[in-house]
């Protein structure tokens, strides 16, 4: 099968001044307005990397990265050659774009971010690349704080955006943020801005990440329960293929002693005591959320149980070669996103019954040099998030024991 064509672009920013902004927002240089002018280096990239999502369902959504190599032959790269043709542009916090296209027409993102190092290699004296690191605009809240915030009391969507919007923070990226199901209470917040917006997602019990098209993303919790399957991978040539698949059962999401407590609140304490005297006591400890009420950490404590008090089998990682699919296939697995749901079926060796679940994608990294392209999708079972839910062809079933709230 024909790869998809990638594309990697870099914002070289000669003579532009971007207001706000750490590094090109500073006054009394000889930098312009102006508006971002985005190169195709592609032809110059030896290999490529993409990670972005989180360890595992129950942490934060972390930093997305992109990491690739340039043939710099030519020292078109190098920022101390003044003849060439980026001079004067090379500097941290160039905007870069990575995505991906089957039909030279309509592309599909798969990261966006800024450049955080930008390393000349000299291997030896007739050779020289550039290794260049990349993050999304996590990086530039984690470079944030905020000190002394009045943050108002609201729905969690409005209180991420007040965060936000304050003077020190003054995020501007795009974005697409939810109402929330959940009040925060108002809050004084002095902390680091990211940590502080993960201590929200975690109030709501929601997600918080940077997307692939570089937007700032709120989910709120009802919308993170599993609804439908966005693709179907398989072993048995019915659907996408993929080249392993692994599953794992283990105690490093067993939680039977939960412990949540909220800024000036009391803590609210959630416990199977059958679940201790299997595994013993396995706990879980949350402080200084921001709910404005008990009755709503009480909730946090009772989800994360119903959510974690057992083991069960899950798939864990699901390997892709997109050599060995169509340009249809293709263009499925470049459309997922963190928090998908997709559904894994195999038939496991030494026996004849085909096992199928549906797990929720946590990160994606991608693999990419200029003869192959592979992804690896990190997954949590659904049956962890698996909320009754109206209407739903998959997870709206009775007889279920877990109920959302």
């Amino acid at each position: 099968m024909a790869l998809p064509t990638m594309r990697v672009r870099v914002g070289f920013n000669q003579d532009t001044f971007e207001l706000d902004d750490p590094v090109r927002g500073i006054l009394d240089t000889s930098k312009l307005g102006g508006t971002t002018t985005f190169v195709d280096v592609t032809n110059k990239v030896l290999s490529l990397s993409v990670s972005r999502g989180r360890s595992r369902d129950i942490n934060a959504f972390q930093a997305g990265s992109c990491n690739f190599e340039l043939d710099n032959l030519d020292a078109r790269y190098d920022p101390t050659n003044s003849s060439g043709a980026y001079y004067g542009g090379i500097e941290p916090l160039m905007e870069v774009i990575v995505d991906a296209t089957t039909d030279s027409s309509t592309y599909y993102p798969l990261f966006t971010g800024f450049v955080t190092d930008w390393n000349i290699n000299y291997p030896n004296s007739a050779d020289s690349t550039v290794s260049v690191s990349c993050s999304d605009a996590f990086m530039k809240l984690a470079n944030t704080a905020l000190t002394s915030a009045s943050v108002s009391s609201a729905l969690t969507g409005a209180f991420i955006t007040e965060i936000l919007d304050e003077p020190t923070v003054k995020f501007s990226p795009d974005r697409s943020i939810e109402t929330g199901n959940s009040t925060m209470a108002s809050q004084t917040i002095s902390a680091n801005t990211l940590n502080a917006i993960q201590t929200a997602e975690f109030s709501e019990q929601g997600a918080v990440f940077i997307a692939k098209d570089g937007t700032f993303t709120f989910k709120q919790r009802h919308s993170t329960f599993p609804s439908t399957s966005s693709a179907t991978f398989s072993d048995d040539g019915s659907d996408l293929p993929y080249t392993r698949m692994d599953q794992t059962l283990a105690d490093e999401l067993l939680y039977n002693y939960v412990s949540m407590q909220r800024n000036s609140g009391t803590a609210q304490v959630s416990e199977n005591t059958a679940s201790q005297s299997k595994f013993l006591l396995r706990e879980l400890t949350r402080t200084g959320l921001y709910n404005n009420s008990d009755t709503d950490v009480k909730d946090i404590s009772n989800h994360i149980l119903a959510k974690y008090d057992e083991v069960e089998p899950r798939f864990n990682k699901v390997n892709v070669d997109l050599n060995d699919l169509s340009s249809a296939e293709q263009v499925t697995v470049l459309d997922l996103e963190v928090i998908d749901v997709i559904k894994v079926e195999i038939t496991p060796v030494g026996t004849s019954s085909q096992v199928s679940r549906y797990s929720i994608i946590d990160g994606i990294s991608w693999s990419i040099t200029p003869s192959t392209q592979t992804v690896v999708f990190s997954t949590s079972d659904t049956t962890d998030a698996q909320f009754f839910r109206l209407n739903s062809a998959l997870f709206g079933l009775l007889d279920t024991d877990k109920l959302g709230y």
